[in-house]
């Protein structure tokens, strides 16, 4: 804690995933809307060749994506592996009489703000629990299963949550001399049309549907292009989406529910993050997925479709051992009105405070980082209570 009492969060933001710029967003929101009367942000940008930054000027949309001109009113930094919550300046300047001590920034909480590969994966998450360092969001486990829309599948699944059939894909079942082989196994098991997606990636990057055997080829081939792993499965034709987010606590609290609305089958990066909320301007422009249109609490879906949801949500939630906050989706079928688990996304995912803002009673984008932080702090402190160590046995002295 700082002399004025604040709670120090460092929101770690960019990275080395292909949803960068979708990780800036999320931090440039949270920054704003983080009450600065109780909490003492620092902002830490990883470029995307992994070196690590802080600075005020992070705090300006209009530094992204920061120039070399710019990197160097920056502070690089690293997090420091021993057991202390702080980022340390990374080679000091020299002074008259040698090298400088090394800056030292002591930190309450972390908030992991990278979307994808090396952060939202569950990556960052097990080095700060390796260090001992409180978190806002899932552990590593919850957060690499969430990653990974197979497994997610199949986790969720075996809790009799719905799921459509799916097929995973290797990159090595994609060589040029199976490929062939590979599409007619797919072909011999899934009906046409499918939905093609890479499996360890957010943001609608690299899906399509395939109407064709042809259109299939293709589609798995630019899929691979993101990920070493693809998913294929079947495409509901007539359907719709159902968004819910649910929030640590006892009993769980579960937000409004959302209907994205599309104009196309499948909502591309595109429409969720450029349409509306654009690429030019200033800081509305960065407004993500709460851009996107959509309807609240839909009034035209069956209330037991709605409860439904939100019962699967809280039960994904627990069986997959979440922490902080999480956003579930859900496919409707028009056709037989079945619902169908789509993924998972855990912090930052897509933060959906919009949701938490229409929820009963409404929880604001301020209170609920508020409350993240706390059950971060909470859940840290429990987890120091865990014996770690037993009495030696093998090594005595």
């Amino acid at each position: 804690m700082t002399q004025q009492n604040k709670t120090i969060v460092a929101v770690l933001f960019g990275g080395r995933s292909t949803e960068h710029e979708i990780s800036v967003i999320t931090a440039l929101q949270v920054m704003d809307a983080f009450d600065s009367t109780q909490f003492e942000i620092i902002p830490v940008y990883v470029d995307a060749e992994g070196y690590w930054y802080t600075g005020e000027e992070l705090r300006r949309r209009e530094n992204f994506l920061p120039t070399p001109e710019l990197k160097k009113k920056l502070l690089r930094v690293q997090l420091t592996s021993d057991l202390e919550s702080e980022l340390v300046e990374v080679d000091p300047p020299k002074g008259w009489f040698g090298v400088k001590p090394a800056r030292r920034f002591p930190v309450d909480v972390f908030f992991p703000a990278f979307h994808g590969a090396y952060g939202e994966d569950g990556c960052i998450q097990g080095f700060l629990e390796f260090i001992g360092a409180a978190y806002m969001g899932s552990g590593p486990r919850a957060a690499s299963i969430g990653m990974n829309k197979h497994t997610a599948k199949q986790t969720l699944a075996a809790q009799k949550i719905p799921v459509l059939p799916g097929i995973l894909l290797d990159r090595r079942d994609w060589e040029p001399i199976r490929a062939d082989q590979t599409t007619q196994d797919i072909l011999a098991n899934l009906d046409l049309p499918l939905m093609v997606k890479p499996c360890n990636l957010g943001s609608s990057i690299g899906i399509s549907s395939a109407q064709t055997e042809e259109q299939l080829m293709i589609s798995i081939a630019g899929a691979f292009a993101f990920d070493y792993q693809v998913i294929v499965e079947p495409l509901l034709e007539d359907m719709y989406e159902l968004n819910v987010s649910v929030l640590e606590g006892d009993p769980y609290r579960v937000s409004a529910v959302e209907r994205p609305r599309r104009e196309k089958l499948l909502l591309t990066f595109e429409e969720k993050y450029l349409k509306n909320g654009g690429k030019k301007g200033g800081a509305k422009s960065s407004s993500g997925m709460a851009s996107l249109q959509r309807d609240i609490n839909p009034t035209d879906v069956p209330e037991e479709i709605m409860q439904k949801v939100r019962e699967f949500a809280q039960k994904a939630f627990s069986g997959l051992d979440c922490r902080g906050l999480v956003r579930f989706d859900f496919m409707v079928d028009r056709k037989d009105n079945e619902i169908y688990f789509n993924e998972i996304n855990t912090l930052p995912g897509s933060f959906s405070y919009y949701l938490w803002e229409a929820a009963d009673p409404p929880l604001p984008f301020t209170e609920l980082l508020a409350e993240l932080v706390r059950k971060a702090q909470e859940n840290w402190r429990d987890k120091k209570k865990i014996r770690r160590i037993t009495e030696r046995r093998i090594f005595k002295d």
